[in-house]
């Protein structure tokens, strides 16, 4: 499997889902931080054979890009950083009516949007 296609869309969703998940469920918190590398393999994240997780729960000054999630889980052989901040980055109430029309619109011209939900 190409690099491209193991940390592409596929990737991102996982990881936001498991962020997600660990956000809104004691349960799966609970879950994360006593078993990382389980935890990131059930979610469908790519850990690779012998290799451990190592769960990071500082909050970030901003948002994470999808470059330093992809740079932190493969920079040191046999160990991957998996970025679960212990509070939720960005909530609904957070956005901007614009905001949240662009997203259910589906974006501007020329613009991607990513959207992580998570039903709870």
């Amino acid at each position: 499997m190409s690099d491209k296609s193991k940390y592409g869309e596929g990737f991102l969703d996982n990881y936001l889902q498991a962020m997600g998940s660990a956000w809104h469920s004691p349960g799966e918190e609970a879950e994360l931080v006593a078993n990382p590398t389980g935890y990131a393999a059930e979610k469908g994240l790519p850990v690779e054979p012998g290799s451990v997780v190592k769960l990071d729960r500082t909050q970030p000054d901003g948002l994470f890009t999808i470059e330093e999630l992809i740079r932190d889980w493969i920079a040191t052989p046999g160990e991957h950083i998996l970025h679960v901040p212990a509070e939720e980055l960005i909530a609904e109430a957070d956005l901007t009516e614009a905001e949240l029309e662009t997203v259910a619109g589906g974006g501007a011209d020329g613009i991607n949007i990513n959207i992580a939900c998570m039903v709870g």
